[in-house]
């Protein structure tokens, strides 16, 4: 691409387009999804139902089993499928169905189970909710590399990603806790709590699926190379690999800062669930003003050296949570969480963008498409550290003395402090350097993927 092509181009990506709009607005459903089950969830069974915290943490470690399955599954048939609505989006219209009815029963726990003991009705729900999001999330993922293949618009359509991300946490945490105090707390206001959330993750979802109708999309065409060769080809995705390894941290992250927030704010902050609205107004503010800036700076500096800026400001942030206490003024916790978002709108835009660039890296390299194959490592690596997170902060607890009998508002043993705090804070910032430190060996940008060619293994490319 010339100089005017790129700034022609770089002038279109700055309007706002329906299909990148509505393509992101699947986001805020499956982040929901996402975000109720790794922010809430584990505080839900342990403060609510009761449940011991490791045991909790174990159930919803060991319901993701099963995406171990059914992540490169759904991967594979949707690289296979040719239909008119293109080789995704038939399977998201399905889920969107089957991730608003999951929502529904990991909620409405039953206060005495008649048919399934109460750990094994739970499972069952994590089970339906781990197949219900893999059948949306995977497809949609491995929509954005068939939609355009300039490296640039890449970026421009994961800003609008990235809004709805931070949009999906929100609504997954933030307007949870007032909802949960709205309806009264107990098992009732989160049965109710289950359906808005089913309620915004179905229309969310529905939206994606009908406003992509136009979007751009290829058809499978059957591989003409043996099917070791293929293999061999995915393992030479170096970038990918390394990128892997950096989500896994990024995911983990998150998984744990997010299982701790709560117990943070109610035994170290001496707040309720409330305190979730300000914190999450402030983080999608800050994200939200920031990504606009963000696009020119990361095309002059790149995606790579933008994404370490970012995560290494993050982690010095995340460890001001060790200053934080009862006394702490709202402005310095409304300051600390937008500038986490504005730190979070350089790092979602910046990996997402570049799991793209891997997938046509592999594009370019094997001459075939199978965008599928890889959002369905990103999000089986996704989905696993989000269940990792709150079961290292459930286990935490447990071995250093949180107990859930004690009254709220009663304090807990300063060794279940210290594992809150380590949930909190450390582990987190410990992830954004562990990030840090694989991105030093990521080396694809724009000059590099434009030179990529066709491996020697007697392949021409597969035609779109």
């Amino acid at each position: 691409m010339n100089a005017t092509a790129a700034s022609d181009a770089r002038q279109r990506f700055g309007a706002i387009k329906p299909v990148h709009l509505a393509w992101g607005l699947g986001s805020l459903g499956t982040i929901t999804m996402i975000s109720a089950v790794s922010n809430l969830y584990l505080f839900f069974l342990v403060t609510v139902v009761q449940m011991s915290p490791a045991v909790a943490g174990f159930l919803i470690f060991v319901s993701k089993i099963v995406d171990m399955v059914t992540d490169p599954m759904m991967g594979w048939l949707s690289d296979k499928t040719n239909t008119r609505w293109g080789r995704r989006r038939p399977y998201m219209f399905f889920a969107s169905f089957g991730c608003a009815a999951a929502l529904i029963m990991l909620f409405s726990v039953p206060a005495d189970p008649v048919l399934l003991s109460l750990e094994a009705y739970v499972v069952v729900g994590l089970i339906l909710f781990a197949i219900a999001l893999t059948a949306f999330n995977v497809p949609y993922l491995a929509m954005p590399a068939e939609m355009t293949e300039d490296y640039h618009e890449r970026s421009s359509i994961m800003s609008y990603r990235a809004v709805f991300l931070v949009g999906g946490g929100f609504v997954g945490s933030a307007v949870a806790g007032p909802l949960i105090k709205a309806f009264g707390g107990g098992l009732e206001a989160y049965r109710m709590l289950g359906y808005v959330l089913a309620a915004v993750v179905f229309i969310s979802m529905i939206i994606a699926v009908f406003g992509t109708r136009k979007a751009r999309f290829t058809s499978f065409v059957k591989p003409t190379i043996p099917r070791w060769d293929q293999t061999r080809l995915f393992f030479l995705n170096k970038p990918f690999m390394i990128l892997a390894a950096a989500k896994a941290f990024q995911f983990l992250q998150l998984a744990a800062g997010g299982a701790s927030t709560l117990f943070f704010f109610i035994s170290v902050m001496k707040r309720d669930e409330a305190l979730l609205f300000p914190f999450g107004a402030s983080i999608i503010v800050g994200s939200i003003l920031s990504l606009r800036v963000w696009l020119p700076v990361i095309r002059r500096f790149g995606k790579r050296e933008v994404l370490i800026f970012a995560l290494f400001m993050q982690a010095l942030l995340t460890l001001t949570w060790l200053l934080a206490g009862p006394a702490e003024p709202m402005w310095i916790f409304i300051a600390r969480a937008a500038s986490m978002g504005v730190m979070s709108g350089a790092v979602l835009i910046c990996s997402q963008s570049m799991i793209v660039d891997t997938i046509e890296y592999d594009r370019k390299l094997s001459g075939i498409n199978r965008e599928g194959l890889y959002s369905s490592v990103f999000s089986f690596i996704e989905k696993s550290m989000h269940a990792t997170g709150p079961l290292i902060v459930g286990l935490l607890l447990s071995w250093l003395g949180y107990d859930a009998m004690i009254p709220r508002g009663q304090p807990q043993p300063e060794s279940a402090i210290t594992a809150i705090l380590i949930g909190q804070a450390v582990l987190p910032a410990v992830c954004s350097v562990a990030m840090i430190a694989c991105l030093w060996y990521y080396r694809l940008d724009e000059k590099e993927l434009s030179q990529v060619k066709l491996h020697d293994i007697g392949q021409k490319p597969a035609s779109s």
